[in-house]
């Protein structure tokens, strides 16, 4: 089925292209969001001031991103997590969280399909995420991921017995003098 798109339907088509859908698609979606309508020849004569605004929206959506991601880009962005004692966390940090609070920094609702995480992020620190903001508007955002109150004491808590059990266990080579001491002893 032939169909005219009336918005931006991210991949299948931009506003004012005319493209050939399953008739499913046109049916059950595109149309009844009013997302498209069919393409007739009055229709497909609307298609060039269609196409002009959506231009001039995208553009004006661009630069409005832009401005966003200057003001946004000075501080790293928090999340923060629950972790296990070790600093890892349970599950990992997902493109939903971190949409969460772009939206927040921004004011202004993101895709969190556009968020593309290069490996998962399961560990504590400092992370560049790649983000496609609008057409022609990506960026890179610095993502900081750090424990909440209750992980921050069982990570102390781990670390100050890491620390005990260091200090009453023996290293290898205080074992080993230890041991030729003893042996010294036994043969005199």
């Amino acid at each position: 089925m032939k169909v005219l798109f009336l918005k931006d339907v991210r991949p299948t088509a931009r506003a004012g292209e005319i493209k050939e859908v399953k008739n499913g698609f046109a049916r059950n979606y595109l149309i009844p969001q009013k997302m498209a309508v069919l393409a007739t020849s009055h229709e497909i004569a609307r298609a060039e001031g269609l196409r002009k605004a959506a231009a001039e929206h995208r553009r004006a959506e661009a630069a409005e991103w832009r401005g966003i991601i200057e003001k946004i880009k000075e501080t790293p962005m928090k999340i923060i997590v629950r972790t296990g004692p070790t600093g890892r966390l349970y599950g990992s940090v997902t493109t939903a969280m971190i949409a969460a609070e772009i939206e927040t920094a921004a004011g202004r609702e993101v895709d969190r399909r556009s968020i593309r995480i290069p490996a998962p992020i399961r560990t504590l620190g400092k992370y560049s995420i790649p983000v496609q903001f609008a057409d022609e508007v990506e960026s890179k955002l610095d993502i900081l991921v750090e424990p909440d109150a209750d992980s921050i004491g069982r990570i102390e808590q781990a670390r100050r017995a890491r620390e005990e059990a260091a200090a009453a266990d023996p290293t290898f080579d205080e074992a080993l003098e230890e041991g030729d001491e003893s042996e010294d002893e036994g043969n005199e």
